[in-house]
């Protein structure tokens, strides 16, 4: 069980990384715009500038795995990502299972009503709010350690 506090989710993508941060306890999340991915070196500092300003004490990174749970490419490019994040920022740097995790924020905002041109720019950071409550949601049910 990690320490409790303010956590950053990421929805690692080359184009745009999606945000979401959570309250201290952990009960509300809330999305925050996405990143528009330019550079490596670029990304990492505007990342530093939200940790600062969200006062984050750890990152959950989506993984993104095959439909059989197989990492590929792209999962091995985010594990490298987070490798980095540790390394720069001195935070934990959680990997949490983000299959379909952008299809259901695709879903979600669809059944209240977002018109397509209102869900594309914020899907990314929809998708990173629900990689950060399944991660909440494993924390909250993980036994005592």
């Amino acid at each position: 069980m990690s320490a409790p506090g303010r956590r950053l989710a990421l929805d690692y993508g080359r184009r745009r990384i999606g945000l979401a941060v959570c309250d201290g306890l952990g009960l509300s999340i809330k999305p925050l715009p996405p990143l528009e991915s330019t550079t490596p070196t670029a990304d990492l500092a505007a990342l530093e500038r939200v940790v600062a300003a969200e006062e984050i004490v750890g990152i959950v990174l989506g993984l993104p795995l095959t439909l059989a749970g197989d990492e590929g490419r792209a999962a091995q490019e985010v594990r490298l990502f987070g490798a980095v994040l540790r390394e720069r920022l001195r935070l934990a740097v959680d990997e949490v299972d983000e299959r379909m995790t952008t299809k259901a924020a695709h879903a979600l905002m669809k059944s209240a009503g977002a018109t397509h041109a209102q869900r594309k720019p914020r899907l990314d950071s929809a998708a990173a709010m629900l990689i950060l409550r399944t991660w909440l949601d494993r924390r909250k049910h993980a036994p005592p350690a």
